[in-house]
Order: structure tokens, then C-alpha cells, then sequence
């Protein structure tokens, strides 16, 4: 007689342990790109922050470079003009008059800068730029005057004004802060340092901060 062998499939204690495998598998996978995503997204984040720095202290300290340019200078040098007399000297950089520490600070958090453009895409030649920061508020704002600098030193209503500087919403400023480097001459200042540091508003754990030193104009050099 012929006799027909039954066929078995999967037992389900079988297929149980293949779905879980299978499972642990997809699990892993997933957990894998989303890694990546992250790990993407974390350093684009920290790019942008990186630029909307980097951009701002440049911007700062291209200014600062400038302070105390007059085209006139030495000309009225070569003609003995009196410091009362002198156009120049209202663009010289004053470490009293031109930076300004809040209340409760330790180093000024406020800086303007006075030169002359030869070749302004606004039309003025003299230009009085104000960089202020308020701790408060977290706010970079940035002031541009195109009139002949004024001999009165910065005040808090100066700081407070103008626009903001960073438009980026995602870019957090929390610390904006100025040094001054003297010189051989102890009436003299060699550079300025600025310091800056931002942090990401979506990832706070993102943080940068930078620090520059710049020469400015001065007699000493």
C-alpha cells in the first residue's frame, strides 16, 4: 500500500523567534538612521551657529580696524593744525569716551568706533558706528551715525539703540564683552580683544564662542 508522508510547517515557538529576530533586526536599523539624522541635523546646526558667529566678529572687528582713519591726518600734521582745530582727532579712538561698561559688569560690553570712508556706498563719508549688548535681553544691536563724531562718551541710551545685529532667530548671543591690550606706552593701547559667545536656541547644548584680537590706530605704532 502506498503510504502518503504528511508535511509540517513552522511550529509557532518557531515563528515567534523568527518575528522577534526579525524585529531586533528592523529595531536596529531604525535606531541606525535615526543616529545618523541626529548626528546630521546636530552638525548643520552647529555650522550655521559657526557663520552667524563668525560673521558678526568679523563685522566688529573690520570697524575696529578702521577707527581713527581720516584722510586728513597728515596733512594736518604736516601743517601743525592744533588738536583744538583738528578734524582728525575727533575720529581717534578713545579708551574712555568710545567703550562703555554696564552696570554690574566687569568689562565693557559696548564699543564705537569713528572713521572716515573714501569710498561709502551710502553717500557720507564720516561714519560713527556703535556696537552694543545688552546681557538682559541677549540682544547684539548695531548703530550707524553718518555725521562728524560728537566728543561725549557713550552712554547706556547709546548701547540700546539701532538694529538688531543677528537676524537669525535660531542664534542665541550670551555674551559680548571687550579688552583692552595696552602697550608700551602707558598711555597707549595696542589692540582690542572682543569676545563673543552664542549658543543654538533650539539646542542650547550647541555652544560656540570665539575670541579676536585687533590692532587699532594709535601713536604708539
Amino acid at each position: 500500500m502506498l503510504r502518503v508522508k504528511q508535511q509540517q510547517g513552522m511550529s509557532l515557538v518557531e515563528m515567534l523567534v523568527s518575528l522577534v529576530a526579525g524585529l531586533v533586526v528592523v529595531a536596529g536599523g531604525v535606531a541606525l538612521f535615526s543616529a545618523v539624522i541626529v548626528s546630521g541635523t546636530t552638525t548643520l546646526m552647529l555650522s550655521r551657529l559657526n557663520q552667524e558667529v563668525q560673521a558678526v566678529i568679523d563685522m566688529i572687528a573690520r570697524d575696529i580696524q578702521r577707527a581713527g582713519y581720516h584722510p586728513g591726518a597728515a596733512l594736518e600734521m604736516a601743517d601743525e593744525v592744533s588738536p583744538a582745530l583738528s578734524v582728525a582727532r575727533k575720529y581717534i579712538f578713545s579708551t574712555t569716551a568710545d567703550l562703555y561698561t554696564a552696570a554690574g559688569d566687569t568689562r565693557p560690553s559696548c564699543i564705537r568706533v569713528k572713521y572716515w570712508d573714501p569710498e561709502p556706498a551710502s553717500g557720507f563719508g564720516s561714519i560713527v558706528r556703535t556696537y552694543g549688548y545688552s546681557s538682559s535681553g541677549k540682544l547684539l544691536r548695531v548703530n550707524t551715525l553718518y555725521t562728524e563724531p560728537a566728543g561725549a562718551a557713550l552712554a547706556s541710551a547709546d548701547c540700546s539703540t539701532g538694529a538688531q545685529l543677528v537676524a537669525s532667530p535660531e542664534v542665541v548671543i550670551d555674551n559680548l564683552e571687550f579688552e583692552l591690550v595696552s602697550s608700551g606706552n602707558p598711555s597707549g593701547v595696542r589692540a582690542v580683544n572682543i569676545r563673543l559667545s552664542a549658543t543654538h536656541a533650539r539646542n542650547p547644548k550647541l555652544s560656540l564662542s570665539l575670541e579676536r584680537r585687533v590692532k587699532i590706530r594709535n601713536d604708539d605704532y
